[in-house]
């Protein structure tokens, strides 16, 4: 699924490159076109498309000179001390359709210098017709939603503007005077969901501070969650947030140490209440990382990061690592294992940094809305999508008690749409007591992603009762709701009458639950039967592996 973004009035001229990006590959900005570099001279800059598996596809150079509205823009190659400046970090938009690039307008050499916001979308089309005209030290990174633009550099804090606006830009953070890279992302803390303006200030921060809603004025950051006393950062320089069955999780460059030769990709986990990152592992990674990108889907998450490198003793690279998980294991699997090299720069360029392309599908799924309300035997769920790429269908899941959950319906999609698009199921043999419910949805090509877990209580006015049937446990659990106190019997048959298992109950009124073992478990349907002093209840269910 993807929200499109009103980027630019239809009057305003762009560079077109005529260059149609392939969703799923990536983005790599370069500084430099193997020309030697000169400390302190500004240079060309580019941007690669390379497939997923490191194959370079094509190449976009970003004019260096102005056209129209549109301004050129280049990049710094080398401080003056011969070292890789820490600047022009590319960021791809919240739902994947424009990356941002950030330079130095390409004909003023002299100060006040200007700093310059390109923004490429999946057609290849270049417009940087955006002007950050405050002295912010160096041209560290934007991002844009909608027709915002969010940029930084190494002082003057996070500042906003308008897409294509003229004069100053507004600053919006009150601290965070130095941020490092800036990246808007989708969020979900306590069960509420928020877009959010993360800005990693670095430094000896051991914090993240963010904001919410996005800002137009100044305001002053929030650093909630906290890390862990035991897994605090030493830097962060860049974090990138996902949303992950019902919590957020954040993968971030910390620098390791004041010379940030030791660098780590670290993983949190929001807790339940979204007060504190639960820290979830970290891996080292090679000197100078300075970018990283990822996308989650059924299996995991999928990381690609960068180095700078190092002048005249090590080119820049890129690098993969797969961080695999399921709905099972989410909030406990620690990230682990070697990164992959997957390509080099080549002499005299650095890779400044790594995105997916414009135009991939990063936001495969977003509800806007999911509750479950209990009505009179039966428990109606409803869900709304603001707009579908690719979808096929959703599958309803529910569970008795929060972690185990089966399928009970599935809904069809609205394939690709950009309107609102409503959803209902109900529920009509729920559990006598809390249920718990979630809904998973499945793109065309299989990946899925889920949402939930909601919880509604049943309101039940006879009596009935729910099966749980698990295979390995070689058991059921039997949920029975009585109106009355009263005695009654539950028997499990096959499907050609044989008791395969029987229990004679004192029902109280309310709720009861009962383990009844099997001493076999049959495939195949099979039926399960509760008699009541004034009615018999007949159901069939299946045995869960």
């Amino acid at each position: 699924m993807k929200r499109t973004l009103l980027l630019i009035c239809a009057a305003t001229l762009a560079y077109s490159a005529s260059a149609q990006f392939t969703p799923g590959n990536l983005a790599i900005y370069r500084y430099g076109n193997g020309d030697a570099l000169a400390p302190g001279a500004r240079v060309p800059v580019f941007v690669d498309e390379y497939t997923s598996a490191g194959n370079k596809v094509k190449t976009i150079e970003i004019p260096g000179t102005a056209s129209g509205s549109n301004l050129g823009i280049k990049g710094l190659g080398l401080t003056s001390g011969g070292a890789y400046e820490a600047e022009g970090f590319p960021v791809l938009s919240r739902d994947g359709q424009k990356l941002t690039i950030f330079g130095y307008d390409a004909d003023q050499t002299t100060p006040p210098l200007r700093y310059v916001a390109g923004i490429i979308d999946a057609a290849g089309t270049v417009t940087s017709n955006t002007v950050i005209e405050e002295a912010i030290g160096a041209p560290r990174s934007a991002v844009v939603e909608g027709t915002r633009l969010y940029a930084n550099g190494n002082s003057g804090g996070v500042k906003y503007k308008e897409i294509g606006a003229a004069g100053v830009s507004q600053r919006v953070s009150t601290g965070q005077n130095s941020p490092r890279v800036l990246t808007i992302a989708s969020t979900i803390y306590n069960g509420t969901e928020a877009i959010r303006l993360y800005a990693p200030i670095g430094g000896t921060e051991t914090s993240l501070a963010a904001i919410s809603p996005l800002p137009t004025s100044q305001v002053s950051f929030s650093t909630t969650p906290s890390f862990p006393g035991a897994a605090l950062p030493f830097n962060v320089h860049q974090a990138i947030a996902l949303k992950a069955y019902g919590r957020t999780l954040l993968y971030i460059i910390d620098d390791g140490d004041a010379t940030g030769s030791a660098p780590l990709i670290r993983k949190y986990r929001t807790n339940q209440g979204g007060t504190t990152w639960l820290e979830l592992g970290s891996i080292s990674v090679p000197a100078t990382t300075k970018s990283l990108t990822a996308k989650i889907d059924g299996t995991g998450v999928t990381l690609y990061f960068t180095t700078l490198g190092t002048p005249d003793s090590q080119n820049s690279q890129l690098f993969t690592l797969q961080d695999a998980f399921t709905d099972s294991n989410d909030d406990s699997k620690m990230l682990s294992g070697t990164p992959t090299l997957l390509a080099t720069a080549p002499a005299n360029t650095t890779f400044r940094g790594v995105t997916f392309a414009p135009g991939t599908n990063v936001l495969p799924v977003t509800l806007s809305s999911f509750d479950a309300k209990a009505s009179l035997n039966a428990i109606k769920l409803s869900w709304s999508t603001a707009s579908e790429q690719n979808s096929s269908h959703f599958d309803i899941l529910r569970s008795v008690d929060g972690l185990e959950y089966q399928k009970i319906g599935e809904k069809k999609a609205s394939g690709n749409s950009d309107v609102n698009n409503n959803y209902t199921f109900v529920d009509e043999n729920p559990f006598p007591g809390i249920n718990y419910y979630k809904v998973k949805q499945f793109d065309m090509d299989g990946k899925f992603t889920v949402y939930g877990p909601l919880q509604a209580q049943a309101r039940l006015d006879k009596t009935n009762f729910n099966i749980y049937a698990s295979a390995s446990k070689a058991a059921a659990d039997i949920y029975i709701y009585s109106t009355i106190r009263q005695q009654g019997k539950v028997r499990i048959l096959s499907i050609g009458g044989q008791i395969l298992q029987e229990q004679t109950l004192n029902l109280e009124k309310g709720l009861t639950k009962i383990n009844m073992p099997v001493a076999q478990v049959q495939s195949g349907v099979q039926i399960a039967v509760l008699n009541a002093q004034s009615e018999v209840i007949t159901k069939k269910f299946l045995w869960q592996q």
